[in-house]
């Protein structure tokens, strides 16, 4: 039996190897070429390429469904838009800000256009400083990168009121009582979400038509020296005015920016221009110190602020 098993098994390798020489020969008993294996050479770089994305032309193809988007880096330097863009306002002072710091003029405004001889008296000098600071005001909302309230009416109302400051700087007169009468109602129409019945001038903003450099400065005196320095005068004033001291440095840092826009007094000035960015960039530190509840970094940063408004006086007295 163990015999009989062995023949077999030597039968059937016998039949295979029978089978192969078969099939390695053609029908007429010629043997068959095989294939010439490929040879690797210098040429293959012609066809692979180490980063082959590099030698491709065009965009990337979409794959189906897919949707081709683009965003603004993230982080980058305070005020810096991306390419193409505007200026990232959005990055020095909020929409909160701006609109807070306009219905706070609104109040001021009540109280200083109220009869002729108050106005003539000193109100006219009050309103100046309000009225050129709204017309800023008005002038950022118009170019601002993000949603904000009066965005459409933001030249027009800019304009408006920039004229008006111009005018009431000759003197508290009766015309010029008139019409800042009339901005006063204007600016009320706005509070209670009417619109303006006129056009801007144009849509970008002439800064050096918005506001002289003069107003400006009193509105930065005001708010640091009258307000700053006692809210960051110790850390539990800080903490008590947190709201306060943000909306602050927040002006600060974008009335910094308006000093050297293009055609303001002095704006081309390397020593005047670096005064401004450097106040311009400690007011956002102090901004981001409220957002941390960092008091030291507040503190220390006004500092700074202080530092570059004492030289620039110094250089500029």
């Amino acid at each position: 039996m163990r015999r009989t098993t062995t023949w077999l098994a030597l039968g059937a390798l016998c039949l295979c190897v029978l089978n192969l020489v078969v099939l390695a020969h053609d029908e007429k008993g010629k043997a068959k070429k095989r294939a010439i294996p490929p040879k690797f050479g210098s040429e293959v770089n012609r066809i692979f390429f180490a980063d082959v994305f590099s030698k491709l032309q065009g965009e990337r193809p979409k794959k189906p469904g897919a949707v081709l988007t683009t965003s603004a880096p993230v982080g980058g330097s305070p005020g810096v838009a991306a390419e193409g863009a505007s200026y990232a306002w959005s990055k020095v002072i909020s929409a909160a800000t701006i609109e807070d710091e306009i219905k706070a003029i609104k109040l001021n405004v009540d109280k200083s256009i109220t009869t002729p001889s108050e106005f003539s008296g000193r109100g006219h000098k009050q309103v100046r400083r309000d009225f050129s600071i709204l017309a800023v005001m008005f002038a950022i909302i118009g170019e601002f990168d993000d949603d904000v309230r009066w965005k459409k009416i933001g030249p027009a109302a800019r304009d408006i009121f920039a004229r008006t400051a111009r005018n009431t700087k000759a003197g508290g007169n009766t015309n010029t009582y008139n019409e800042a009468k009339k901005r006063k109602a204007d600016l009320q129409d706005l509070m209670g979400g009417a619109s303006l019945q006129i056009e801007a001038e144009q849509a970008e903003a002439d800064w050096a038509a918005v506001s002289d450099r003069s107003p400006l400065m009193q509105r930065l005196d005001r708010g640091f020296e009258g307000k700053m320095s006692v809210w960051i005068s110790s850390q539990e004033e800080f903490e008590a005015n947190t709201e306060d001291v943000l909306h602050e440095a927040e002006i600060t840092a974008a009335l910094s920016e308006v000093l050297v826009k293009e055609g303001m007094e002095d704006w081309d000035d390397e020593d005047y221009a670096g005064f401004a960015k450097r106040m311009k960039e400690a007011a956002i530190e102090i901004s981001s110190a409220v957002k941390l509840n960092n008091y030291d970094q507040a503190r220390k940063a006004s500092g700074e602020v202080k530092k570059a408004c004492t030289e620039c006086h110094e250089l500029y007295r």
